[in-house]
């Protein structure tokens, strides 16, 4: 797999080009939360099930209940 190219336009929006095409397409939502003051968790992958990583980050901390025969 190649490296993805990415340039940001003048208009400041950012472009990353389709390996197919050969055309930049815009990444819509790109640094849109830049100036947000919501704290996200170093490690947090955005595409990937946040809830499965934050089920997972914890894991270790949960004890698993014994089985009983």
């Amino acid at each position: 797999m190649t490296k993805a190219q990415i340039k940001q336009e003048p208009t400041g929006k950012w472009a990353v080009r389709d390996s197919r095409s050969g055309r930049y397409v815009e990444v819509r939502g790109a640094d849109s939360m830049k100036s947000s003051q919501l704290p996200l968790k170093k490690g947090v992958d955005l595409t990937k099930p946040i809830a499965q990583q934050a089920l997972r980050g914890g894991s270790d901390k949960v004890r698993k209940p014994s089985v009983k025969n």
